[in-house]
């Protein structure tokens, strides 16, 4: 699903026909002629300063959370973990619910695909960059702040143990 070593990227890349570009988005897709695969290569850490790590995926991608996580923490492809982990890293009004289908469904995951994926949604570094609390005018229901993400990590860590301690 998820394609991040640069190199690899770039040979897929050269077989596949562009179909389209989004400059403001940084997002590109191809066609690869020989499967019929459609793919997508972004950044979805790019802000106005930094583009972050560059992702290629397949396209369309579930927009199950549930389903989503089940291809790519169900298989010891590491690569799957760790993009789905970047690419969610960038979507903080979707954390509670990520955080949610893991505690449903930890002990389905491959350990070390869990650890990855956790590793690299990067709620730790996230909470440094949240402010402490947010005004009344500016609070919503979905309004991710220092504390929620201080809750969701420590959810991520209980996570991390139970899956540490059942077999398999």
């Amino acid at each position: 699903m998820y394609i991040i070593d640069h190199d690899k990227q770039v040979a897929l890349i050269n077989e596949m026909k562009q179909l389209r570009k989004d400059r403001k988005r940084y997002e590109v897709y191809y066609h690869h002629p020989y499967t019929n695969q459609m793919w997508k290569s972004f950044f979805p850490r790019a802000n106005g300063d930094e583009l972050g790590p560059k992702l290629l995926r397949h396209e369309p991608v579930p927009t199950d959370i549930n389903e989503r996580l089940n291809i790519c923490l169900g298989e010891d492809a590491p690569e799957n973990a760790i993009g789905l982990g970047i690419e969610w890293s960038a979507r903080p009004e979707i954390w509670a619910d990520v955080i949610q289908a893991l505690e449903n469904r930890y002990s389905h995951f491959d350990r070390k695909q869990l650890k990855l994926f956790l590793d690299n949604l990067h709620l730790d570094e996230a909470k440094e960059e949240m402010p402490a609390e947010i005004s009344e005018d500016d609070t919503q229901e979905n309004e991710i702040t220092e504390d929620k993400v201080g809750n969701l990590i420590w959810r991520s860590r209980k996570i991390r143990v139970k899956r540490f301690f059942v077999l398999g």
